[in-house]
């Protein structure tokens, strides 16, 4: 009868493990706001090894893809300037600095997203013109220098173990 009950008492410790090991598995997935956070959010759209380089953003229509930048000291201007992307997919200008929102850094995702530093996704109209008009949701972007490399399936080895890697984790291998 005691071997019974310390198997008994051996199940209910580890059911009680596995539960834990959840919970906290889950807490560490939310982020500030505490909603949960989509792994593949955090994926970049292109990881470069050149990291001096910048790559232009066009839409498929080879049309640039601008910020707006707000200056008040010493006079007050507006301009737009072209998006490009740098080697970790974070979206700057042409001298290499970030283009921001609430001054966080923004990033180009695997999905497409424009997120900030916690994932959170930005609408590309509020951030992104083009022609001066606000970006439509969901518009195409492109990079002009990689565009024809882009298409043709051409990745970095690392992309392709990271999108095998991501891949495996979806389907919960």
């Amino acid at each position: 009868m005691n071997l019974n009950k310390i198997k008994e008492r051996q199940k209910q410790i580890i059911i009680i493990v596995v539960m834990l090991i959840f919970i906290i598995s889950a807490m560490s997935l939310l982020n500030k706001r505490g909603s949960v956070i989509d792994i593949s959010h955090t994926l970049p759209m292109v990881a470069f090894e050149e990291k001096d380089k910048l790559w232009q953003v066009v839409t498929y229509d080879d049309e640039p893809v601008t910020a707006m930048t707000i200056e008040v000291y010493p006079k007050y201007s507006e301009k737009f300037r072209k998006v490009y992307i740098n080697y970790r997919s974070q979206f700057v200008f042409t001298d290499g600095s970030p283009i921001t929102l609430n001054n966080e850094p923004l990033f180009w995702n695997r999905h497409g997203d424009i997120v900030d530093y916690d994932y959170n996704v930005i609408p590309e109209g509020m951030i992104f013109y083009i022609d001066g008009k606000g970006m439509k949701h969901r518009t195409a972007m492109t990079l002009k220098t990689l565009k024809t490399d882009l298409r043709s399936g051409v990745l970095k080895a690392k992309d392709k173990q990271r999108e095998k890697q991501f891949n495996q984790m979806i389907e919960g291998r």
